[in-house]
Parts: structure tokens; C-alpha cells; sequence
């Protein structure tokens, strides 16, 4: 059953086929980017890899708080999208409310992302193609140092430190000055995107046949990910009583991860590891490492920092995956107005993995270490659907009921070892390992989820609307008592300019008012959390060890999470010209899925169980203008602004706080009354820089030294420790936005988007990591912005420590308050209209557009991703040229 526009009393977004394909990227979902109130996308650059996305904050500590994406109908169970042709989709709609939500009960509390899929179209014959080619090229790089300065520094930081310097006279530095980043990151890379689709009429038949191709090289060595995708989609109209259709896609796709499991991700072996006065290679070929030189080796031994381009190109971690994703449905019009629908749907994915770290850089064995292994997931669904609709006067009435039954089956084998003499073959075989290193693993599972939903809607004059929902869901997932939960919701709306008090208006075209309230839940905790299991396990009894069995703890009365939401907004447009939709939403999670401690005398440490409860609240204000609508000249605009505040409620038993992190670093705990997403750290009082200084603060920290920073003492007790850590901000953004511009000038036109955040806590800081490399636990590389702000005798003026400092830890001054704003894309278009080559006949339309992603950045953190500080991946910005022909 689809509503129109006019009728919905949720909160709901949708973005449309051109805005999707206007971004280039392996999944779809970034095209939300910017584009849509209460909608926060985290991009991740990773060839292959998901970005980050969350609706109205995150309500939940430990069972998720990713939305449930429902494809065509058919909610998937793993949330991918990389597998889906972002040209074969018609539409995706952003469910943010319960009255939108409520339909999907038992997993809508994280908001829900509907696509849907391209159909048939009117004409008997349309054929497209579709084609993207571009570059792709490092967005940020770090400044790094020169050969001299970095001498300098490291011999600073080694004297401060040990008392003695790495390169003298009796040990000289080479002349070699390696640019690593430049030996890492490839410059440009070829980024494409092709697609063939065909739809159209025949008879009484629909149908859409497509196909896709995507590949992408990674700029980092052993990085790329490859596409390919086959859709169809096909409904046939029997006579009046019956229709049969299907939506079925079958992809498979291919991807190199780089590596990126050293230190804090794969950017920092760059200029974090990467000396350079140590060459890529030695004379006979080989990879050079620092212990080449033996002065090195002598200081340091084996924890001198390795060679950044022998870890990529010697260590490879690849996937694929072959899906086949869609579903087969027949409708029966039993009488008028009355439509039986059923439905069967099937996701199944089998993934294989292979890792392996070649011989040539596994010094302390010499041999080859990796394995491999597949996973098959299938989820299964059963739907039936009863919808009747009448109009009758002034009235409009819809009734549906629904019966679903989905399963999810999942299933993984595993195997690793160490010892391969022959990298030629490496992981793949098994045999050559050392046995004794030989690890094997395996697992299965399966969860079902059966649910009851019925739907009412009604419309009187088009005026006074009213929407209400009610879902019964059985889950397997959860506690013998509490199976089954009920989610109820209502949403109303008055559209005012239906009114006679404002018929005709010319300034007020538009004015709807709407407001919902509804509970929906979350389930996902894993499989068997309420079950107690029975394991196997070994302990040492009288110097021998027993293989003895052992039972995790049961709760028969585990339930959902669920969420209280209330939401009112206002839909209005002035003049025809001007439109604003604004949203106040209040979101209660109660009932919270935790490992809450228990006692010992139990036996057990913590069972998983219901508590507390985290409050979201927030707005959302979207404005759209259409500025200039001449014939030849169209100009619209669109600014878009959401704010969301997150509080927890309540945890369990009077419990005020829970430790999640704690150290010198970025702290974070549960605070009754603070934010999930809080962090903790010192407050930074400035660097050591006088004698009368350094002679205070020992008093706190006793190894102080000229150039460390110090920490505020706010407890007093002459000490820094966690106790003096203080709530930073949050890593939510206090606001996120977007902006966008289209121009149209008679065949030319120019877009332009932009999104970004403010005031929020930052991952791993490019400014904080740079300067660990200061300390004199680490002696890394930093970068030359630290280098030429570092403290000593001769610049005593410097903002950052010494080289060589000792007791550096994060603090406010470089992990709060960060804030950015991209030019997510700009595109220039130019439309050739219809048979614009005479030679060429039957084409109906030809399009071509170049394409800029990326390329303007504004943030308060100079790191390698403005958005949050990631240093696993380089930031991509990219230009391509696409061209689009129907015939």
C-alpha cells in the first residue's frame, strides 16, 4: 500500500534516483550525505567498506543502534548495501518517527531505510546506459618533515630522552630522504561505474532488465573493490483477479583490504613509521628496515618502526561475496477494493576471505602466517498482506494486515596458521603450516522473527488525517516470558490550507500540521543471550590439565529494548515558491540490553538483562527555495539543519556510572545525566617553559622536564590520574547540515552539495597523534606542523611539547571542539536533448555531466579526514565525467 505525500502523518524523507547516481561511491546510502534532517553519515574512504549511519542519535548501549534498511519489501537481516547498483534505484525513504516506524515494531527503533527499486516503464521500450569514469586522489596529505629537520628532531628527542643522540659523527645520517606518502598512496586512481538497463511495456507485462559494473582501484597498495550486478524486475497482469511479480538481483563482488591493523590504523605507518632516512629498498632488493643501521639497532632493537610499503604490499586481506538477493509475490484483487498479496523473499550470501603476511616481512620466523575461510548467510521471508481501501464522499479509508515470518541462518568456517615456506601458494595451502600453529573455527546459528501487523488510515476532506499501527512480533532471540512484544502507534495531521479560512491563500499554499507518538523496539543482541549454555573448556587440576564443561548463566526474562517516541511537525510553503518541514521529536529507550554484574557466590560475573533507560531529543528544520523560475533560468536552493541532544536516564540498581575506557587517553564511562557518546580527558594548562614552572609541577608529575605539558591537578592530591579527567564534549555533533544549489540555464546546469558538523570530540586526532610522537615512549615520526611547534631552548615559545617530552596525554586542546564543512560534490551538466546527432538516429535523451567530489574542505584538525579524524584510510577526493543516453 503506497500513500500519497498529502496523507503521511510520520516523518518521512525521500531522496530520488538523480540525487543517488549524482554521487560516485560503491554504496548507495552515502548519497544521504547532506541531504537529509537527522541523518548522520560517516563516510568511510575503504574501498568496499560501509559507511557509518545513524537516525535521531543512538539509543542503545550494546544492541546496536544501526537502522533496519529494507530493500523492495524485504528487510535485510546483515544491513549491506554494497552489493546494490545505486542505478537501479528508484528512490530511498528515511522513516524517522514511530507512526512511519511502527510498521516494522520489533527493529524500527533505529529508524528505518527503505529503497526501492526501478520498474517497468510506460513506453513499450526504453534503453539506457549509463557511464562514469573519473579519478580518485589523496583529499588530505601531512606535511612532513625535511631530511635536516628531521635529524634535528630525532636526535632531540632521543637526548631528552635517553641522554644520547641517534645519528653523530660516529654515525652519520644518510643522504636518503624517503617520502613515504609518496611511496604509499598512488596519486590518481581510476574509479568507474558502468550500466545497461532496459525497461519498459509489452502487453500487460512490466519489466526492468539492468546490469552493472564498478571498479575501484584503492590508492593504497592491496586496496580495491570490483562490483558486478544483474537486476530484474517483473510484474505480468494475468486478467483482473491476478498479478505475479518478482524482484531479483544476483552481484558479486570482489575487494582487497589493505591492511590496516598497526598501531592506530594504516595512514599512521606512513609518516608515523616511515623514517625518512631509511630507504624503500636495499641494493639487493630487499626490503630496508631501520635495524639496518647498526646504531639503530643498537637503541632500539626490534621495535624500530617498519617499512610502511613492505606492510601493504606483502600483506593481503581479500573477500568476495556472491549474493542473490530478491523475492517472488503474486496479488488476487478478490473484490473491489480488496487485494490479497503474498510474498516470498530469499537473501543469500557466501563470502570467502583470505589473509596472508608473506615470508619477506615476518623477520622474527622467517616463514609465512595467513589463513582462510567462508561464511554463508540466508535469510528467508513469508509474507501475506490483506489491504482494502474505500473512498465514499468526503471519506477515505485503508485497512491492512499483515503475517511475516523471517529467518536468519548463518554459518562459518575458519582455519589459520603459521610456518608457510612458499609465499607462492601461502595460505591457500594449508598443509605446509607448522601444525602446531594451526588453528581451526567454526560456527552456526539461526534466529526467527514472526510478526502480526495491521494498519488503519483515514482521511476526511483531505483535512483531519489519521494513521494508527499495531505490530505483534515473536522473536526467538529473546526470553521464554517475553517471546513476543506489541508496538502500538498513532499519528494525526491537519492540513489547514484545506481550510476555508485559507482557501486560496496566495501566500500560505501549504500548511500541514502533524504530530505521532508510537514505541517501537530493538532486537538485536546476538543469537541464544537468553539461553544458558553449556561450553567445554580445559583448567590445570594437581598439574594436569581436565577438560571439564561449564554453564553461562540464562535469563528466561530477556526482552526488547523499546523506544517511546513523540514527534510533532509542521509542513508548510509560502507562495508556492517556498517549502519548510520541521520536526520536535522526543525518543525514551528504556528497557536497555546489558551485562549487568552479579554476584559471585552466582557463579557467573554478569548476566545480560533489562535496565535503564537513554533519552534522545532534538529538531530538524529543512528549507527549500525556489529562488529564480523563468523559462530559461531556474535556480532552487536548499539548507537543511538537525540537532540532537542524548542523555542517559537511568542504569541499573542506583548505579551512577560504568567504566568503559578509563586511562590517560580518551576516557569513556555510562554517567547517569551525560551522553552515551561522552569522552574524558585532561584539561591541558599549558607547556613547561620557566625553571619556577618546572619546579611547581614536579611536585605533581616528578619526572617533568623543561618543554612537558602539564595537566590541570583538579583533585588535588598532587597526582595526574583519571580522577582529573573531565567531561570534553560528546563525539555527536551539536549540529549537523547541509546545504545545496541547482542552477538551470536552458541545457546547462550546475549542482552543488555540502554537508558538515559542529562542536563534537574527534576520533583519533591527527593533532594528538602527531604529537605522541613527541614523547619519549614513542619517538615516532610527527608531521612538520609539530615539528615547527614543538618547545625548545630555541623556540621557547612553542604551543606543542619537546621532542622527546615525557607524560603526554590527550586532553581538551586538541580532541574537543572539532568542527568541519565539505563541498560534498559539484557537478557541471549539459543536457543534448533528444537526436542531438543527426547520424545517429533513435536516441531519446543524452546527457554528460563532469563531476568534482570533495574537493573543498573547511575543519578545525589538519588529519588525513576532516569528518572524524580516521587515519585508517586516506580521505578521496575525486573528479569523473559521466555520460547518460536513452534510446
Amino acid at each position: 500500500m503506497v500513500l500519497k505525500k498529502s496523507d503521511l502523518t510520520g516523518s518521512v524523507m525521500q531522496v530520488k534516483s538523480k540525487d543517488i547516481t549524482s554521487v560516485t561511491a560503491n554504496n548507495p546510502i552515502q548519497a544521504l550525505q547532506g541531504r537529509v534532517t537527522g541523518v548522520s553519515v560517516v563516510t568511510n574512504s575503504r574501498p568496499g567498506e560501509s559507511p557509518t549511519l545513524r537516525i535521531r542519535g543512538n539509543g542503545s548501549i550494546s544492541a546496536g543502534n544501526d537502522p533496519l534498511y529494507v530493500v523492495d519489501g524485504f528487510p535485510l537481516m546483515n544491513g549491506s548495501l554494497n552489493e546494490i547498483n545505486a542505478n537501479d534505484i528508484a528512490s530511498i525513504e528515511v522513516l524517522k518517527d514511530a507512526s512511519a516506524t511502527a510498521i516494522y515494531g520489533s527493529r524500527g527503533s533505529n529508524g528505518v531505510i527503505m529503497i526501492t527499486t526501478k520498474t517497468g516503464g510506460k513506453d513499450s521500450k526504453n534503453l539506457s546506459f549509463n557511464a562514469n569514469y573519473g579519478f580518485q586522489m589523496p583529499g588530505r596529505l601531512i606535511e612532513t618533515m625535511s631530511h635536516d629537520q628531521f635529524i634535528d628532531y630525532i636526535n632531540s628527542a632521543y637526548m631528552n630522552s635517553k641522554g644520547t643522540t641517534v645519528y653523530n659523527d660516529e654515525n652519520p645520517a644518510p643522504d636518503t630522504h624517503t617520502d613515504w606518502q609518496r611511496e604509499t598512496l598512488y596519486g590518481c586512481k581510476p574509479v568507474q561505474d558502468y550500466s545497461l538497463s532496459l525497461d519498459g511495456t509489452s502487453g500487460d507485462t512490466q519489466y526492468m532488465l539492468s546490469g552493472g559494473i564498478y571498479l575501484q582501484d584503492g590508492l593504497l597498495p592491496s586496496s580495491e573493490f570490483d562490483k558486478y550486478t544483474f537486476r530484474t524486475n517483473v510484474q505480468h497482469k494475468f486478467n483482473n483477479f491476478l498479478k505475479i511479480g518478482t524482484h531479483m538481483q544476483y552481484s558479486y563482488t570482489e575487494a582487497n583490504m589493505a591492511e590496516l591493523s598497526n598501531y592506530q590504523g594504516a595512514l599512521n605507518d606512513i609518516w608515523r613509521d616511515g623514517w625518512p632516512t631509511l630507504p624503500v629498498y636495499r641494493e639487493d632488493g630487499t626490503f630496508a628496515v631501520p635495524q639496518d643501521n647498526p646504531r639503530i639497532s643498537t637503541l632500539f632493537g626490534d621495535a624500530a618502526y617498519w617499512n610502511p610499503v613492505a606492510n601493504y604490499k606483502e600483506v593481503t586481506t581479500k573477500s568476495n561475496v556472491s549474493r542473490l538477493l530478491g523475492d517472488v509475490y503474486a496479488e488476487f484483487q478478490l473484490a473491489k477494493g480488496l487485494t490479497f498479496k503474498t510474498n516470498f523473499g530469499l537473501d543469500i550470501a557466501n563470502k570467502r576471505d583470505y589473509n596472508y603476511t608473506t615470508s619477506k616481512i615476518t623477520t622474527s620466523t622467517g616463514y609465512g602466517k595467513g589463513g582462510n575461510g567462508y561464511t554463508k548467510k540466508m535469510s528467508r521471508l513469508t509474507e501475506n498482506i490483506l489491504s482494502y481501501m474505500n473512498e465514499w464522499g468526503d471519506h477515505r479509508f485503508t485497512a491492512t494486515g499483515v503475517y511475516s515470518w523471517q529467518n536468519y541462518m548463518y554459518e562459518t568456517l575458519s582455519i589459520s596458521g603459521n610456518g608457510f615456506a612458499n609465499d607462492e601458494t601461502g595460505a591457500w595451502d594449508m598443509g605446509q603450516a607448522n601444525r602446531e600453529t594451526v588453528e581451526y573455527g567454526s560456527d552456526k546459528y539461526e534466529n526467527s522473527l514472526i510478526s502480526w501487523t495491521g494498519r488503519v488510515t483515514y482521511a476526511y476532506k483531505d483535512r483531519y488525517l489519521l494513521t494508527a499501527t499495531a505490530r505483534y512480533d515473536g522473536s526467538s532471540r529473546f526470553g521464554e516470558n517475553n517471546k513476543w512484544g506489541f508496538f502500538p502507534s498513532i499519528g494525526l495531521a491537519w492540513r489547514a490550507s484545506e481550510e476555508k479560512f485559507l482557501a486560496g491563500n496566495k501566500v500560505i499554499t501549504n500548511l500541514k500540521v502533524r504530530g505521532s507518538f508510537g514505541v517501537t523496539g530493538n532486537q538485536e543482541i546476538g543469537n541464544y543471550k537468553s539461553l544458558a549454555q553449556l561450553k567445554v573448556d580445559n583448567y590445570i587440576y594437581n598439574d594436569t590439565e581436565i577438560q571439564g564443561f561449564y554453564e553461562t548463566i540464562g535469563n528466561p526474562d530477556l526482552k526488547w529494548e523499546r523506544a517511546n517516541q513523540f514527534d510533532i511537525g509542521i509542513d508548510l510553503s509560502l507562495w508556492n515558491r517556498i517549502h519548510v518541514t520541521a520536526d520536535y521529536y522526543h525518543r525514551k529507550t528504556s528497557d536497555l540490553l546489558y551485562n549487568v554484574p552479579i554476584p559471585s557466590t552466582s557463579g557467573f560475573s554478569s548476566m545480560l538483562s533489562n535496565v535503564g533507560s537513554v533519552l534522545n531529543k532534538g529538531w530538524e528544520l529543512s528549507i527549500t527555495g525556489n529562488i529564480i523560475d523563468l523559462n530559461d533560468l531556474k535556480i532552487d536552493a536548499t539548507v537543511n539543519l538537525s540537532r540532537n541532544t542524548n542523555k542517559i536516564k537511568e542504569l541499573y540498581n542506583d548505579v551512577q556510572s560504568i567504566t568503559l575506557k578509563s586511562g590517560l587517553g580518551l576516557s569513556s564511562y555510562l554517567k547517569v545525566g551525560e551522553s552515551l557518546n561522552s569522552r574524558y580527558a585532561l584539561l591541558a594548562d599549558g607547556i613547561i617553559r620557566t625553571e619556577e614552572q618546572l619546579a611547581a609541577y614536579r611536585k605533581i608529575e616528578a619526572t617533568a622536564k623543561m618543554g612537558d605539558e602539564m595537566y590541570k591537578d583538579l583533585d588535588g592530591d598532587n597526582q595526574i590520574t583519571v580522577k582529573d579527567q573531565v567531561n570534553i564534549g560528546t563525539t555527536d555533533p551539536k549540529l549537523i547540515y547541509g546545504v545545496a544549489l541547482n542552477i538551470q540555464y536552458k541545457k546547462w546546469g550546475i549542482s552543488i552539495l555540502g554537508n558538515g558538523a559542529d562542536d563534537f570530540v574527534g576520533g583519533s586526532s591527527y593533532l594528538q597523534i602527531s604529537e605522541n610522537q613527541l614523547n619519549a615512549s614513542t619517538i615516532g615520526v610527527p608531521s612538520k606542523y609539530a615539528y615547527e611547534r614543538m618547545w625548545s631552548p630555541s623556540n621557547p615559545n612553542g604551543t606543542y611539547p619537546a621532542a622527546g617530552a615525557s607524560n603526554t596525554h590527550e586532553s581538551d586542546r586538541v580532541n574537543s571542539g572539532w568542527y568541519y564543512f565539505v563541498l560534498k560534490s559539484m557537478a557541471l551538466n549539459y543536457d543534448f536533448g533528444r537526436n542531438p546527432f543527426k547520424a545517429v538516429k533513435g536516441i531519446k535523451g543524452l546527457s554528460a555531466s563532469l563531476n568534482f567530489q570533495n574537493f573543498i574542505t573547511f575543519s578545525s584538525q589538519r588529519g588525513y579526514n576532516p569528518e572524524n579524524g580516521d587515519t585508517s584510510y586516506p580521505w578521496i577526493k575525486s573528479v569523473s565525467i559521466s555520460v547518460n543516453a536513452k534510446f
